[in-house]
């Protein structure tokens, strides 16, 4: 039996496995990888656009839902805080800090604002006695809506 065993020949070791070509599976790995690498920052700013639009979009409605019963100097002041919530939301902290006249020529900074429109929210905000008419109100509403839209990236 020992004679047998030493005329077998020992077997030869399997050659190394090469790593070049990789198995398909990482091949779909680098290409899922590139991918999400190259579409990644476009869906991003696609879903912060959308959600701009979505707040600008509500922020519209947010003027419509201040009740229109309020007095003047209260509406003002609803209308004001609505404004920086919204700029807040966009990232425009240093907005929100503006008061006064220095307010004013922000919310005018547009090409065509209505500054008369938006003069209230200047100098009509701290007063005690602030009235407007119903004209004031419609152009301060309308000149808001065309400012929130302007405003959207």
């Amino acid at each position: 039996m020992e004679a047998l065993q030493q005329q077998l020949i020992t077997p030869a070791a399997p050659a190394p496995i090469s790593w070049w070509p990789p198995a398909p599976g990482w091949w779909l790995l680098v290409a899922a990888v590139l991918l999400a690498l190259l579409l990644g920052p476009w869906l991003v700013r696609r879903r912060r656009r959308r959600n701009r639009r979505r707040a600008g979009h509500g922020s519209m409605k947010t003027f419509a839902d201040i009740p229109a019963g309020l007095p003047d100097r209260q509406w003002l002041a609803e209308i004001n805080i609505h404004l920086k919530q919204i700029l807040r939301q966009r990232g425009e902290e240093h907005a929100t800090r503006l008061f006064g006249e220095a307010w004013l020529d922000y919310l005018c900074s547009r090409p065509g604002s209505n500054r008369e429109a938006l003069q209230p929210l200047a100098a009509d905000l701290y007063k005690p006695s602030a009235s407007l008419t119903s004209e004031q109100r419609d152009a301060l509403l309308r000149e808001l809506r065309v400012w929130v839209r302007h405003e959207q990236p």
